[in-house]
């Protein structure tokens, strides 16, 4: 619990202490705990049972006990009502003396028991706030709540320094100070449990100019009753012209607000001072950042543009020892016995394993290259049938079926990408047949909310459970008596995910291999 939530708590606490000591204070007819100083008024048995009851509310909802809450609330609404009903129709509903017969009261002035007209509207009028709160509708509640504070507020500093006009509002609607204290300090509890939400989250901030501002609503709020009393003091017991008693106030509260304006400008002052602090120290950590951006940069350019020149200068000579094994078989063809040609497979497959190498660091550099976010609507069937095309002798040679199940999955994604992922997946389905029986990929395709999910299932080799979990990573390879360089999965995956998708595969050895990529359109 933050230290707003606390302070919210312990405030709901006081509420519930001060109606605690006036229903002690009926019970055991100590007349004090619901009359102090508040000049002939009392706080009734119902307005302290009342007030303790939204107290417990206020805590309960702070506490995270928003249907016990809820339910407390509702009883008080439901009893302010028909509070303000007996004073509407000049009636009574017997909800006045249920629990203890008030034998103070004159019945000829007011009704015996009952709230005040005046605590029964604030009461109502705090209450509905809490509910509002309790129901996230933050605004509103917390405009309803300020007003009920404003109005109790106004009516405690009438209490204390006796001014009817402030606290007694025609018959039955005085308030006594003890309620004016516990709706003071329920009102406000209500405010800072959501002191986060709404409009008071802008009071709320470390922002300098919220603290000042709450810091200037403390000041006023407590000083205000001081103001007044020193110029009724001066208007009674000095007996001063209420001109001169005005003028000497507002001269000497302007001096006293020296200190405290002093206090918030230093304040401000500090917060500017580390706030211009910690800009130049993101201007030059940006600068930095930038410096070493350039730099990195730089590095990758030259490491591309080496890694084009080793995969440029070898394809000569790879090209030239391909040609020159090629041509040598022909020539011993004829001369050799069939196992001694056999010793001319070994680096022909080194040089075809070396070759192999060089494309997939060409499509490692292109797939660096290629800019990400050039996004476009792709058919994937019709992209489909396209890597099906290109892969036609291949298909042909294997005898593989490939069966397509994809209907109106239009999506939007980086075509040329789509495409080396569905021909990496395509191909390595055909390379890892099993030896036993023709291969059979099975190609289909759903939309799903935000994107796409595509499969890619066979029936080959699939892979070995020890090393499924690193099916992605670069260079490596689980058949070995199949050609291949290890990096096409982990190109592919580093494309989707480069895009926000996903690849996952399922398989199970001897039995097949089901890849599922789901792609995020844009």
């Amino acid at each position: 619990m933050n230290t707003t939530l606390k302070t919210s708590y312990n405030l709901s606490l006081l509420s519930i202490l001060i109606g605690l000591s006036a229903i002690i204070g009926w019970y055991f007819h100590l007349s004090t705990l619901y009359t102090f100083l508040s000049h002939g008024a009392s706080m009734k048995f119902n307005t302290a049972f009342t007030i303790l009851l939204l107290g417990v509310s206020i805590a309960l909802g702070v506490r995270n006990k928003p249907a016990i809450a809820g339910i407390i609330g509702t009883f008080i609404i439901v009893f302010c009502l028909m509070t303000l009903a007996e004073y509407l129709y000049e009636t009574d509903l017997h909800i006045d003396q249920l629990l203890v017969i008030d034998d103070l009261t004159d019945s000829q002035n007011e009704p015996p028991g009952r709230m005040s007209l005046f605590t029964t509207i604030s009461i109502f009028v705090i209450t509905l706030g809490m509910g509002l709160t309790q129901l996230k509708k933050y605004f509103i509640a917390q405009i309803v709540t300020a007003i009920g504070l404003l109005v109790t507020y106004i009516s405690f500093v009438g209490v204390l320094f006796n001014i009817s006009g402030l606290f007694s509002f025609g018959p039955y609607s005085a308030i006594a100070l003890p309620t004016a204290l516990s709706l003071i300090s329920a009102s406000a509890a209500v405010l800072l449990s959501s002191a986060d939400k709404g409009w008071l989250s802008e009071m709320a901030t470390k922002h300098s100019a919220a603290i000042t501002t709450r810091y200037s609503l403390l000041y006023f709020f407590l000083s205000l009753p001081i103001f007044i009393g020193l110029f009724l003091l001066m208007l009674t017991k000095a007996q001063l012209p209420a001109e001169l008693a005005i003028v000497v106030l507002i001269v000497g509260f302007a001096t006293l607000t020296l200190p405290f304006a002093f206090i918030l400008l230093r304040k401000l002052n500090r917060s500017d001072e580390k706030s211009l602090g910690l800009t130049e120290e993101l201007k030059i950590r940006s600068q930095q950042l930038y410096d070493n951006n350039e730099e990195l940069s730089r590095k990758n350019r030259e490491l591309d543009s080496l890694i084009h020149i080793i995969s440029h200068d070898l394809k000569t000579p790879i090209a030239a020892l391909k040609g020159s094994l090629s041509i040598l078989e022909r020539k011993l063809a004829g001369q050799l016995q069939e196992k001694d040609l056999q010793l001319l497979a070994i680096p022909q497959r080194s040089v075809k394993r070396l070759n192999e190498t060089i494309v997939h660091l060409n499509e490692l550099i292109k797939n660096q290259e290629v800019e990400s976010g050039n996004f476009e609507d792709v058919d994937l069937c019709l992209l489909v049938n396209e890597v099906i095309l290109e892969l036609h002798n291949f298909i042909q040679e294997t005898g593989a079926a490939i069966n397509i199940d994809i209907v109106d999955c239009e999506v939007s994604f980086d075509r040329i990408h789509l495409h080396s992922i569905m021909q990496n997946l395509i191909t390595n389905a055909l390379k890892f047949r099993h030896p036993l029986r023709p291969p059979v990929i099975e190609v289909s395709a759903k939309k799903i909310k935000g994107g796409i999910e595509i499969k890619v299932a066979d029936n080959g080799l699939g892979i070995p459970e020890q090393q499924k979990e690193h099916l992605f990573s670069k260079y490596m390879r689980f058949h070995e008596q199949i050609e291949g360089t290890g990096v096409g999965l982990h190109l592919i995956k580093q494309i989707i995910e480069d895009h926000g998708g996903s690849i996952d595969a399922v398989s199970e050895e001897g039995q097949g291999t089901i890849f599922t990529v789901t792609l995020r359109s844009k």
